[in-house]
C-alpha cells in the first residue's frame, strides 16, 4: 500500500465551508419562511433558491470530486474524497485512469473512464508523489509478436 497523495488539513477546511454554506443555506430558509409577505412571495422564493440553494448544492458536487487522500495498492486504486460528515471511498482499477492533467498551478485534474467530472487533487496538500500521479495515466504499451 503506497499513499500517492494525502491532503487532510485542507479537507477539513473545506469540510466546514460545505458547512458553512449549508447553515447559510438554512439561514435563506428561515428567513423566507419567516417572511409572510403576501405580495412578494415569488420574489423571496427565488431569492432563497439563488442565494440559499445554489451554493450548498455546487459544494455538495465539488466534495464529491475533491481528492482527501490516494492510495495505490497493487493493480487498485483508493480514492477518497470529502464527504459532508465523513469521507468517502471509491475503488477503481489502476487501468481506468485515462488521463492527469495539470491545468493551473494549484492544482490538477485526474480523469476517470466512464465518469464525467475529474477528480480534483490540490497541489498544496500536505503529501503528494506528483510523478507517481502523472504515472498512473501512463501506459506501458508493450507490443507482442
Amino acid at each position: 500500500m503506497t499513499v500517492l497523495y494525502e491532503n487532510l488539513q485542507r479537507a477539513k477546511r473545506a469540510r466546514l465551508g460545505i458547512l458553512a454554506a449549508v447553515v447559510w443555506s438554512l439561514g435563506w430558509f428561515y428567513w423566507a419562511y419567516a417572511l409572510k409577505t403576501g405580495g412578494s412571495r415569488p420574489g423571496v422564493i427565488t431569492i432563497v433558491l439563488l442565494v440559499g440553494i445554489v451554493p450548498m448544492v455546487a459544494l455538495h458536487f465539488y466534495g464529491n470530486v475533491y481528492v482527501v487522500r490516494l492510495v495505490r495498492n497493487g493493480d487498485e486504486l483508493t480514492i477518497t474524497t470529502l464527504g459532508l460528515i465523513g469521507n468517502r471511498d471509491i475503488r477503481v482499477p489502476v487501468s481506468s485512469i485515462v488521463e492527469v492533467d495539470r491545468p493551473e498551478a494549484s492544482g490538477m485534474t485526474m480523469r476517470l473512464a466512464g465518469r464525467q467530472m475529474p477528480f480534483i487533487l490540490d497541489m498544496q496538500a500536505e503529501h503528494g508523489d506528483l510523478n507517481a500521479i502523472v504515472a498512473l495515466a501512463r501506459r506501458d504499451t508493450k507490443e507482442t509478436p
